[in-house]
C-alpha cells in the first residue's frame, strides 16, 4: 500500500507517495547528490537549470548502466553457449 514519504532535495521538502519508502529515499538521495554536484559546478544557474542538468546526468548514468548490463548479459550468453557446446560434445563422445 502506498505511503507518504517526506524527502529533502536541494533544500526543498517533497512529500511523495510510494510503496517502498527505502527505495524512494535512496532515489531522492541520488537526485540530491546530482543537484549538489551541478550546483557546485554552476552556482549561478537558476534552480530549473540545475534540475534539468541533474536529470541529464542521472539519465546518462542510467544509460551507461544499461549498456554495461547488455554487455555483461551478452558475455554470459556466450559463455553458456560455449559450455552447452562443450557438454554436447562430451555427451556425443560418451555415446
Amino acid at each position: 500500500m502506498a505511503e507518504t514519504i517526506t524527502v529533502h532535495i536541494h533544500g526543498s521538502e517533497y512529500k511523495l507517495r510510494g510503496d517502498d519508502a527505502g527505495r524512494i529515499q535512496e532515489a531522492a538521495s541520488m537526485v540530491n547528490e546530482q543537484m549538489k554536484y551541478v550546483s557546485s559546478k554552476s552556482p549561478t544557474q537558476p534552480m530549473s537549470t540545475i534540475a534539468v542538468l541533474a536529470a541529464l546526468n542521472t539519465a546518462e548514468l542510467f544509460m551507461n548502466e544499461q549498456e554495461r548490463a547488455r554487455r555483461e548479459t551478452g558475455e554470459i550468453v556466450r559463455r553458456i553457449e560455449s559450455l552447452t557446446t562443450s557438454v554436447e560434445e562430451l555427451l556425443q563422445l560418451d555415446s
